[in-house]
């Protein structure tokens, strides 16, 4: 049996905040992120807000694909050419015998999740063309079907493919940038997730839907404002959020965004530290990461002879998440100054922490 799920999760950002041709403050975001509040009786952290995402499908990888697509001029070749141009990649991109490239699949499930967890749709309706701006289009479902849609996806993925023939467009794939792989760490859950993150750009929000079988409600908010409000988010969204803190523009960011999607996603898979204090999930590139992190042994690091503070003291790189009481703090250290950024949450769910299960009140 498989250590884990592959899946695919969409960091989706849309530029809000400028009316009659004024900018916002270069200081301040100028576009927010979307998260979807879990449902309740999600068997893997409910009640918690995510990106939208979910698990791999065979239907996403189905060569049946291949004629949709090449319809659109999207040939073979051209579909070869959102493999990066990298000596290795994490495990998650590797593909199977008979099936679409995963650099192709994984972007359908990003796509297709979406589509039925809020209502967007990001595909394209014109042929492919070579000079792509790298900013994400979506086509609207009429209102009188959307959920009648959401609900057909979400009981079979195969409808997916359906959707697109019925409304004569295909996935946009190469909106969507390479951005992590995240592996669910190896200690205290009792299921892991092997899931590749993307994040696409969107000249403006769009109107979204929550769909009510698996979430309880929608947001769209800047990562300052995301930080702030006391709303629980699984550890890899906090660091996703932490780290977009820094970035205030969304044009700065889909440039980022290029660029590491031509660079390939890195394995991002924490690594537990037991402090005097608390908890710690060390990530790639803090010093103190091991130098070999196992993908499927338990692995937890006993350091409870000192503080997360004495921690901090003795790593001179950060990238690490703290988890106290009442809150959690994402460290990290970027162009030589560390920064940390605080998530109060008031209604602490340790189940999302690999600890015990509590109940969640957020």
């Amino acid at each position: 049996m498989k250590a884990w799920q592959d899946a695919a999760t969409l960091i989706l950002a849309a530029r809000h905040g400028q009316s009659c041709g004024r900018a916002l403050s270069p200081a301040v975001h100028n576009y927010k992120l979307l998260c979807l509040k879990r449902h309740q009786k999600s068997s893997f952290m409910p009640g918690l807000y995510v990106f939208p995402g979910g698990t791999v499908d065979q239907a996403d990888a189905d060569l049946k694909w291949c004629k949709h697509l090449a319809a659109f001029g999207l040939d073979g070749d051209r579909l070869a050419c959102l493999v990066p141009k990298t000596s290795s990649r994490p495990q998650i991109y590797q593909t199977k015998k008979n099936e679409l490239l995963k650099e192709v699949s994984l972007r359908i499930t990003a796509i297709r999740e979406t589509f039925e967890e809020c209502g967007i749709l990001i595909c394209r309706r014109e042929k492919h063309r070579d000079a792509a701006t790298g900013w994400a289009e979506h086509v609207s479902v009429p209102k009188s079907e959307l959920r009648t849609w959401q609900s057909r996806v979400h009981d079979d993925a195969t409808e997916f493919l359906n959707l697109c023939e019925k409304f004569e467009c295909y996935p946009d794939l190469w909106a969507l940038h390479e951005w992590r792989n995240w592996l669910t760490p190896t200690t205290a859950y009792e299921k892991r997730f092997n899931t590749a993150f993307y994040l696409t750009c969107m000249p403006h929000v769009p109107h979204a839907e929550y769909e009510a079988k698996e979430m309880e409600d929608l947001k769209w908010d800047t990562p300052d404002k995301l930080s702030s409000m006391g709303i629980t988010f699984p550890p890899p969204q906090q660091c996703e959020i932490a780290h977009l803190t820094k970035i205030k523009s969304i044009d700065s960011l889909l440039n980022v965004a290029v660029k590491r999607n031509e660079e390939g996603a890195q394995l991002f898979l924490p690594v537990r530290f037991r402090m005097k204090d608390g908890t710690i999930q060390v990530l790639p590139g803090d010093t103190m990461y091991p130098d070999e992190a196992s993908l499927v042994e338990k692995q937890l690091i006993d350091r409870s002879d000192i503080t997360m503070s004495d921690f901090q003291k003795i790593t001179a790189v950060k990238n690490r998440a703290e988890f106290h009481d009442s809150k959690v703090d994402v460290i990290f250290t970027d162009n030589g100054e560390d920064n940390c950024v605080a998530f109060p949450i008031p209604g602490y769910s340790k189940v999302a922490y690999g600890d015990k299960k509590t109940e969640n009140k957020s």
